[in-house]
């Protein structure tokens, strides 16, 4: 690791078609991030959906993804998180982009200290109905058969589960929609680590919690809005950045 080495993280995007300005905000990041001194992590969410590597006349395709490459090109690293609204992110998105694909949990050791990373979605486990659903659309079986529709269908598909996720968002206490801290403090006491990175609930913030005599941080990304917002690991220590 070299000691100059930015950690860049960020989560929630939702970039799509429609949204031209905050695209335009992640390719002027990328610029920025293209050099050897920089690893991007991205924690899900990169895209508003995605249904599937093949679908190559997603105006994002031809964009986004040519982007991602030039930074890695340059020498910086990439990682990239499934969430779950771009759960279908496959191999060829990251044989494209050069990027590797983390698992969800994923541990990393920077400056000797073991930082766990996540999207945040499966520690939301008040939210019964998200969890049951979520337990389905991420079976191996369910991705197979999305993945045989052709692409028109499982685009219509796609923005459909969209207005419905909206829809029971609207129906929903706003509590049972954040983390669980049992969940969180499981997921502490499971990987040994005293910090967490997660996006998914929007709630960017730092949280401080003592857990067996241990101050334990948590660090929650923000979604992506008219700026961009990244946290930022070196040997100056954690810093917020907001772009626009």
């Amino acid at each position: 690791m070299k000691p100059d080495m930015n950690f860049i993280f960020i989560s929630d995007l939702h970039l799509s078609a429609s949204a031209t300005a905050k695209t335009n905000i992640f390719l002027r990041l990328l610029e920025r991030c293209s050099s050897p001194s920089n690893h991007l992590f991205i924690l899900g969410d990169l895209f508003d959906y995605w249904v599937g590597d093949d679908d190559i006349n997603n105006p994002l395709f031809s964009t986004v993804l040519p982007a991602l490459r030039n930074m890695t090109d340059a020498g910086a690293r990439l990682s990239i998180m499934r969430g779950n609204r771009d759960f279908l992110i496959g191999k060829r998105l990251a044989q494209m982009t050069h990027g590797d694909i983390l698992s969800d949990p994923y541990l990393i050791e920077i400056h000797g200290e073991k930082i766990l990373l996540s999207h945040g979605d499966q520690w939301c486990t008040g939210d019964a109905e998200y969890q049951a659903i979520r337990s389905v659309v991420r079976s191996d079986q369910w991705i197979d058969d999305f993945l045989q529709l052709p692409l028109n269908e499982r685009n219509k598909r796609a923005a459909n589960y969209r207005k419905e996720s909206e829809a029971s968002k609207e129906t929903k206490n706003a509590d049972i929609m954040d983390v669980s801290m049992q969940a969180v403090e499981k997921a502490f006491e499971t990987y040994n680590c005293r910090r967490i990175i997660h996006g998914h609930t929007h709630r960017h913030a730092h949280h401080k919690q003592l857990v067996n005599g241990q101050i334990l941080e948590r660090f929650v990304l923000a979604d992506w809005g008219t700026q961009g917002q990244a946290l930022i690991i070196n040997e100056n220590g954690y810093s917020d950045q907001f772009f626009d």
